[in-house]
């Protein structure tokens, strides 16, 4: 079959990874990049839908994660189970996940064998079965793992400040989607989700490892017979965030739980990588600012974390803490107010911020050194921005400056403009 040439701009070089990278697209839509990189004889394949809980029709929350479940049940070369067991027969593993923005597979193969993992692609993207039995057993699967996020204090926090941050958004969805939700949607539903997102021009194949001469006529041969059909996505909307600092409190469990979630820019706006830094300084680290105020010395906390979204929309910042035994909730929450107002008051030392440049690097580096996860990190960056993407991100990073820190310190850090401060406090205090 004959391929259509990929621009000339998807064709570079990624210098964020090692390895050789190359991009075509089949006739039929679908984005293959091949990496090169023979640091070990393994393959990884990493199938990347751009289809997630921000696709979802209204009502029918956790279709797309119920659709990553169900695509290992069945079609017509491999029954359910069989793709699980032909996996471990043949040395292999392999794993699913679904966000907001995507849902990917993987596969991880000996190089002599990973045509296996283009075998199953090819068959449950072309024909899944979705048995109606398996489409029952599989929710009642799922609807036990709701109740469990439900009563483990911290993701019962987490799933409550989500919505109410992103104010209606799809971003605010949760991923599992809600009992009822679930309940609402059977085979016909997950059938028209397939048929509308699971098409190779909606997709992008990753192969990465020690490839042979031939790795792409082994992809068209596997795939590009698949035909095209998917439907163009909408474009992902502003989220609808709060004015000022909203404040909610749950009653969960036996110890005190913050977490604060405040606006962020998308993953690929000009902001994302000074916000990054940010985040290090906060919270990466033992020499972090809030690890030294509310665990190190103030001994008022157990732990504390900082994380930054990286969503094809905007996202958001995110600050955990569990509260030491003992310890006054107010006091905390005053002290990480107290902290984010520091810095976004005054710019960190030239020390500080070489700490926190090598520290998010450093980070950057380790996440990236496996052929596994190299795979997932491009079909991530072609799936929701484009090929520079890490790269970018990368480039940024090294040019943040204090000044440019400090101004995305001034218009992301600043919880009165905007936010959702969580609090789960034990059931005995209530």
């Amino acid at each position: 079959m004959r391929r259509a040439a990929a621009p000339a701009a998807e064709l570079e070089v990624l210098h964020g990874l090692p390895g050789h990278i190359a991009v075509e697209r089949l006739d039929n839509g679908l984005t293959v990049c091949l990496l090169e990189n023979r640091q070990a004889p393994l393959v990884t394949t990493a199938l990347w839908y751009r289809a997630g809980t921000r696709d979802e029709a209204p009502g029918l929350g956790g279709t797309a994660h119920f659709l990553e479940h169900m695509m290992f049940k069945g079609s017509p070369r491999y029954g359910p189970g069989e793709i699980d067991r032909r996996t471990q027969a043949l040395g292999g593993a392999n794993n699913a996940f679904t966000s907001h923005d995507a849902t990917a597979y993987y596969f991880n193969f000996a190089a002599d064998r990973w045509g296996e993992a283009l075998a199953i692609e090819a068959d449950r993207m072309a024909a899944l079965l979705l048995d109606p039995d398996e489409v029952a057993s599989e929710r009642q699967v799922i609807l036990e793992e709701i109740a469990m996020y439900d009563s483990e204090p911290w993701d019962a926090l987490e799933m409550a400040v989500q919505p109410r941050l992103f104010g209606g958004h799809p971003y605010g969805r949760p991923v599992l989607g809600t009992a009822d939700e679930l309940r609402a949607i059977g085979r016909e539903e997950l059938a028209a989700f397939h048929a509308r997102c699971y098409r190779p021009d909606n997709a992008v194949l990753v192969v990465a490892g020690d490839l042979g001469a031939d790795a792409l006529g082994t992809v068209e041969r596997a795939l590009g017979g698949v035909p095209a059909g998917g439907h163009g996505r909408a474009p992902v909307t502003e989220p609808g965030y709060p004015a000022g600092l909203d404040r909610l409190e749950r009653r969960k469990g036996e110890v005190s739980r913050l977490l604060l979630s405040l606006p962020a820019p998308p993953g690929g706006h000009p902001d994302h990588a000074p916000l990054r830094l940010l985040v290090s300084l906060l919270g990466a680290g033992r020499t972090s600012r809030l690890q030294r105020a509310l665990v190190d010395e103030g001994q008022l906390c157990v732990w504390v974390s900082a994380d930054l979204s990286e969503n094809q929309g905007s996202g958001q910042i995110a600050f955990g803490a569990e509260v030491v035994p003992g310890a006054e909730p107010a006091v905390v929450e005053a002290e990480l107010l107290r902290q984010l107002a520091l810095l976004a008051g005054e710019p960190p030392g030239a020390e500080e911020l070489a700490r926190a440049k090598q520290v998010a690097l450093a980070d950057w580096v380790f996440g990236h050194e496996r052929v596994h996860q190299q795979a997932l990190a491009a079909g991530f960056a072609l799936a929701l921005f484009d090929l520079e993407h890490l790269e970018r991100e990368l480039e940024r990073l090294s040019a943040v400056g204090p000044e440019r820190l400090l101004d995305a310190a001034d218009r992301y850090l600043r919880p009165e403009r905007g936010g959702v401060l969580g609090w789960s406090l034990p059931r005995s205090a209530a």
